[in-house]
């Protein structure tokens, strides 16, 4: 991701304008040190810093960065967490946080991660991210409450979350319309007749599309929007929340 590094790079220059007292503290010495290259000698001096001084979010983003320049992912992820935990407003905290996760199959983290996103960085991931079938078995992994340690493929297609393909490939890269959401939330829960019935304007009440997504309106499972289109693919925000809501319900325990 050389364009997010970019960024996080011009953050840290814009922070290193900033004045600090006439007292050399860890920080200043850290910095002295991350720009000198020696990273190790600055993580400890910034890490230490830190615990003493845990409202300074711009330790945490030279942290982060030397870490990354350590080759230490694993504490990559644990700045990330800190400065997510402190609703950071950056982008890059919770797009990072995403790439690592999958990557790192922990779908309890994902999940979590994605449940708390607020406006407008759910927003953005709308925008960066498609939902996928492998991504949707990913969300629901996560939300279940014994799949802690399973293949997300092999957990949905198991336990009837998710429909394998007749040839009996799962097809995981396969991008998810607001239709194909609609049949899948529709098949996990109870096929009850909805009370009301709401005109919409790229859905006929004729389509075989129309029924159930009433269904998951009056269930409380997703939000109505008259302006639905059917056939655009369906919103990572839109997934979780149905998920969230399903989970709500105890499906996934």
């Amino acid at each position: 991701m050389p364009c997010r590094y970019y960024c996080w790079t011009l953050i840290l220059l814009s922070l290193n304008c900033a004045t600090f007292s006439p007292r050399r503290s860890e920080f200043e010495k850290g910095l002295e040190f991350y720009q000198q290259a020696d990273f190790r000698q600055a993580s400890q001096l910034f890490r230490s810093y830190y615990v003493k001084h845990p409202d300074s979010d711009t330790t945490l983003y030279y942290l982060y960065d030397c870490y990354r320049r350590l080759n230490q992912p694993e504490k990559e992820i644990t700045i990330l967490e800190q400065l997510a935990k402190i609703n950071s407003k950056d982008e890059n905290v919770y797009l990072k946080l995403f790439y690592y996760y999958r990557k790192t199959a922990r779908y309890k983290n994902l999940y979590k991660l994605l449940v708390h996103l607020t406006p407008p960085i759910k927003d953005i991931f709308d925008k960066h991210y498609a939902l996928t079938k492998m991504l949707y078995a990913e969300i629901i992994t996560g939300a279940a409450t014994k799949s802690e340690y399973s293949d997300p493929i092999v957990f949905t297609a198991s336990n009837g979350y998710l429909p394998i393909f007749p040839d009996g490939k799962f097809y995981g890269n396969d991008t998810i319309t607001n239709g194909n959401l609609i049949i899948l939330l529709d098949r996990l829960i109870d096929p009850i007749y909805p009370q009301n019935f709401l005109g919409m304007k790229n859905l006929s009440d004729h389509s075989f599309l129309y029924l159930p997504y009433m269904r998951l309106i009056h269930l409380g499972i997703i939000e109505f929007d008259p302006e639905l289109n059917p056939d655009e693919y369906a919103s990572i925000t839109m997934a979780v929340k149905a998920v969230a809501n399903l989970k709500s319900r105890g499906l996934f325990d």
